[in-house]
């Protein structure tokens, strides 16, 4: 898997920071099956304007990509790591959320042509 960090132009991630921001949204991954490969993961950083929160929030943003399939979550929490957290569930809710649906139209069109198969005798 691919995984690319834009911080240089927004926000400057510590080495640390980074390791965790990534090794948070690699979880995802074990959803999508297949290949690790050909997925891309592109992960931006920065800090969100402050809006009457006692501290500076950060505003992450990620979007992977794999098999011409597009999962986008944003988050904007107080540190990093916190918005790596929500944008990880986003990004797993997304992805369950895509599966299920191939899934249920699987079996739909499945029972269709068993019904039609069965109209025929």
């Amino acid at each position: 898997m691919n995984i690319a960090i834009n911080d240089e132009t927004k926000y400057k991630l510590s080495p640390g920071d980074a390791a965790l921001v990534e090794r948070k949204l690699v979880a995802p991954l074990r959803l999508l099956g297949g290949e690790d490969e050909t997925a891309l993961l592109e992960v931006e950083v920065e800090e969100a304007p402050p809006e009457g929160r006692s501290s500076t929030p950060y505003r992450l943003v990620a979007r992977l990509m794999k098999d011409g399939k597009v999962y986008h979550a944003e988050a904007v929490k107080p540190s990093p790591e916190s918005a790596a957290d929500r944008v990880r569930s986003t990004l797993e809710a997304e992805i369950r959320h895509a599966n299920g649906r191939s899934r249920r139209l699987f079996k739909r069109g499945a029972s269709a042509i068993k019904d039609l198969l069965r109209f025929g005798s």
